[in-house]
C-alpha cells in the first residue's frame, strides 16, 4: 500500500471520528438547550449549550465530507434556534 493511500485512509478515519464527536456534542447541546427556564433558572445548562454550539461551529468547518457537513450544519442551525428561543 502506498504512503498516499495510507494517508488518505487515515484522513477518512479521522474525518469520520470528527463527525461522530461533533454529532454527539450537538445532541448533548440540544438536550441542554431544550430545558425549560424553571429547570435551569440561572441558565447554567443554557450557557453550556451555547459553549457547545460555539465549539462545534468551529469544528464543523473542518469536516471534509460534504454530505456530513450539511447534516451537521442542520443540527447546528437547530441548536442555534433553540438557544435563541430561550433568550
Amino acid at each position: 500500500m502506498s504512503a498516499t493511500s495510507k494517508l488518505a485512509e487515515l484522513r477518512a478515519k479521522t474525518d469520520r471520528e470528527l463527525v461522530s464527536i461533533i454529532d454527539n456534542a450537538l445532541e448533548v447541546g440540544l438536550l441542554l438547550a431544550a430545558n425549560e427556564p424553571d429547570v435551569d433558572p440561572v441558565g447554567v445548562l443554557h450557557r453550556r449549550a451555547a459553549d457547545i454550539y460555539a465549539n462545534t461551529l468551529m469544528l464543523a468547518s473542518k469536516v471534509e465530507d460534504v454530505g456530513e457537513g450539511r447534516r451537521l450544519e442542520g443540527k447546528l442551525r437547530e441548536l442555534r434556534e433553540t438557544l435563541e428561543q430561550r433568550r
